[in-house]
């Protein structure tokens, strides 16, 4: 199993019991009080058709989650008796869901409920049965696009944004984040922002969730590559949308998390080297053409 901590198991054979759920929503909460209230209330109205439920992951805090379960009619908390990575806590996530699909979302985002997005991603999912992985449009608080959607990185391209010289690979900037494409539009891609990922659980399963190696970063990208080296399709879809209130904590190069970042790029390198793309097997590109 390439993953981390994700133990499932998936009946090929014998045809598996209708979930419950049709989404389980994985939060994880460490401090972030003062940005419950947005996230759950506009979450809650996104999907208001579908049977959601709320697994909301206590990392360790030191504040009563309680209030925060009056949002959803089912919530289900999860206790850590110390404070573990971000890659163990979605594992934990996965390992505690029994919907058809679930929503790995940070705290920093909300919804604008009028669109209907949770609704929306979970009949996108279904009219593709062939996807394990999609994400949503994003929007920083102030309207613009942040790109979800990305390549895989190169070594010039995350030493350029490390060292602020974006302005000097514009064009493979503009690459990297596939230029070429409408926002609005849908299409496969190489990764999505770990900061909304909808994942089938099928999928999940059967690739043993994430690699806790990383700590911190790039766990999203490598949980991405592997689906698509296990035949599942990763698609963005720009038809409807959320909004993330980004931080960007490794974007200076002195930041703790900076350097959190590069030791996690190298740890990528070391696992599938410079060009990860070509690893992947016939298999994905003939179930994206199904």
């Amino acid at each position: 199993m390439e993953g981390g901590a994700f133990h499932a198991s998936y009946d090929s054979v014998r045809k598996p019991p209708m979930p419950a759920f049709d989404l389980d929503i994985g939060v994880i909460y460490t401090h972030e009080r003062q940005l419950m209230p947005r996230l759950l209330e506009t979450m809650s109205a996104s999907g208001r058709q579908l049977r959601m439920r709320l697994i909301l992951v206590d990392n360790a805090s030191a504040d009563a989650l309680e209030p925060w379960c009056a949002y959803f009619p089912q919530t289900r908390i999860l206790s850590n008796g110390r404070r573990l990575s971000y890659a163990a806590n979605l594992n934990r996530i996965l390992d505690a869901s029994t919907a058809r699909y679930t929503l790995l979302m940070n705290t920093d985002m909300y919804f604008d409920p009028r669109v209907h997005c949770l609704a929306r991603m979970v009949a996108f999912m279904d009219s593709r049965p062939h996807c394990g992985l999609a994400g949503c449009r994003l929007y920083h608080a102030d309207g613009e696009d942040a790109r979800a959607a990305r390549r895989f990185p190169t070594l010039p391209l995350v030493l350029a944004r490390r060292c602020g010289l974006g302005r000097l690979l514009r064009p493979a900037i503009g690459y990297h984040f596939y230029a070429e494409h409408a926002a609005e539009e849908t299409w496969p891609c190489d990764w999505l922002s770990g900061c909304f990922l909808m994942v089938r659980r099928q999928a999940a399963s059967a690739i043993g969730g994430f690699d806790e190696g990383y700590g911190k970063y790039f766990e999203d990208v490598d949980i991405c590559l592997r689906m698509a080296r296990a035949g599942w399709q990763v698609m963005y879809h720009g038809a409807t949308s959320c909004y993330h209130l980004e931080q960007r904590a490794s974007k200076s190069l002195l930041a703790a998390d900076a350097w959190r970042h590069l030791r996690a790029y190298v740890r990528w390198l070391r696992k599938w080297g410079f060009h990860p793309s070509a690893a992947a097997p016939l298999a994905a590109a003939r179930r994206a053409a199904a």
